[in-house]
């Protein structure tokens, strides 16, 4: 038998650790939010500022822009608050279960099943892309590809609008009673892979969460 290519072994256990946090999610759906769209006490830490991030970014976009929900979860709050605002909405994510409820949520917007990292999208379809906790689930590796890939979808000076790390940090955690894999950069490398991607920074901002934090990034495509 011939032994697997080392580039395959790496491929093999990123595709692990992705569908780790895909069964997680269909685990936890409902306990990460319930069918009134409520979020778990845990959770809902950063839900008061959804709006604020979202309503800055509609404020750069033409009425009925085309809005990519990147790690869309159940739709509630990013996809919905589009939806409200009279945007196009798309949204991606590969947990079963999330985008079954997301569909039955957010009756306003298209759900995709699908992961992130092999989905595709015809170039320049998009007007702006959002990502808000779930690309920080995606290691490492696979999220330079799919920062490219939100390149190429984005028509040229759409925003992305994402949440990434801002210390670097990989781990397997019990989250709500199931194993969950995260991987982060730190916020210095997220720049630099933006900019590298074509994607060029306009601001950063620290948001706290307990004792450490992520970073929120808007890029404007070039």
């Amino acid at each position: 038998m011939t032994a697997p290519r080392s580039g395959d072994r790496g491929a093999q256990a990123r595709a692990a650790q992705r569908d780790l946090v895909r069964w997680g999610y269909d685990a936890i759906s409902h306990g990460y939010r319930d069918d009134e769209g409520r979020p778990h006490a845990g959770t809902a830490e950063h839900e008061d500022q959804y709006e604020v991030w979202i309503d800055e970014l509609a404020e750069l976009l033409e009425p009925g822009s085309r809005v990519l929900d990147l790690g869309c979860g159940v739709g509630i709050p990013a996809s919905r608050l589009f939806v409200d605002r009279g945007f196009q909405v798309v949204g991606v994510d590969f947990s079963t279960v999330q985008v079954e409820r997301a569909r039955r949520l957010v009756p306003g917007a298209t759900f995709i099943q699908a992961d992130m990292v092999s989905w595709n999208a015809e170039a320049d379809s998009f007007d702006a892309v959002v990502s808000l906790y779930a690309l920080i689930h995606v290691p490492l590796e696979d999220q330079r590809q799919v920062l490219l890939n939100v390149r190429r979808w984005l028509r040229s000076g759409g925003y992305f609008l994402a949440i990434v790390g801002h210390g670097r940090w990989t781990g397997t955690e019990n989250y709500l009673g199931t194993p969950m894999f995260w991987d982060h950069a730190d916020a210095a490398t997220y720049l630099e892979w933006l900019s590298s991607a074509g994607l060029a920074p306009l601001w950063q901002r620290f948001v706290p969460e307990g004792t450490a934090g992520h970073t929120l990034v808007l890029a404007r495509a070039i």
